[in-house]
């Protein structure tokens, strides 16, 4: 079989696609599928490419956890300043577009075990939802950084008609919130595994004492 179909697991990435209900995952997957020639740049948004199933067609929502294979071209960052012009190199990244709805939750959590990492869609108006909450909650228990991308940022001056400036103070607030949900987290995790380090050094003290 031809290595450009199976290439090795140094140049495969598993990147899963999470967010709360109606945070535009499907919308964005339709632009990462267009920027490999799949679908036109017209269809991008509205076709729902990966939303494959009539149920999910007609409802406008994912159901079930779906992917699609694309191929990423980077030029690696190196040391070798004598060679000018660096050769492209290709990633392939297998793209899992996961539910939003809580209904689906099972499909998220199937989506973050097999993922390298995860693509945290949040639409700037909505901010962080409950979806949102649970899902951080879920990536960082399976010691995931996910990587947050701001989504529908034209809603901020054509819905809700918002300056330059209190636009900006939007999206700070948001990018505050969220920082603040996983400095929590990681703060509670750090507490859990001192408390845990604790009750195993006076368990070892209470067994030497008794012998």
């Amino acid at each position: 079989m031809s290595s450009a179909l199976l290439p090795p697991p140094s140049q495969t990435r598993l990147v899963t696609i999470v967010a709360h209900v109606d945070h535009g995952k499907t919308t964005l997957a339709d632009n990462l599928i267009e920027s490999n020639g799949i679908i036109g740049e017209r269809l991008a948004g509205t076709i729902r490419y990966l939303d494959f199933d009539e149920e999910e067609q007609r409802r406008g929502i994912t159901m079930r956890t779906s992917t699609i294979a694309l191929r990423h071209f980077y030029t690696p960052v190196g040391n070798n300043k004598e060679k000018k012009k660096k050769e492209r190199e290709t990633m392939v990244v297998h793209l899992l577009d996961s539910p939003g709805h809580v209904d689906f939750a099972p499909e998220v959590t199937t989506s973050l075990l097999l993922a390298d990492t995860a693509l945290l869609v949040i639409d700037v108006v909505e901010g962080m939802c409950a979806r949102t909450h649970s899902i951080l909650r879920e990536a960082h228990a399976h010691s995931m950084k996910p990587i947050l991308i701001i989504n529908k940022m034209d809603r901020l001056c054509g819905e809700l008609r918002l300056s330059l400036k209190e636009a900006y103070v939007r999206i700070r607030a948001l990018l505050e919130s969220v920082n603040a949900v996983c400095a929590n987290m990681v703060m509670r995790s750090k507490l859990e595994r001192l408390e845990q380090q604790q009750q195993q050094s006076s368990s070892s003290t209470s067994a030497t004492a008794s012998k």
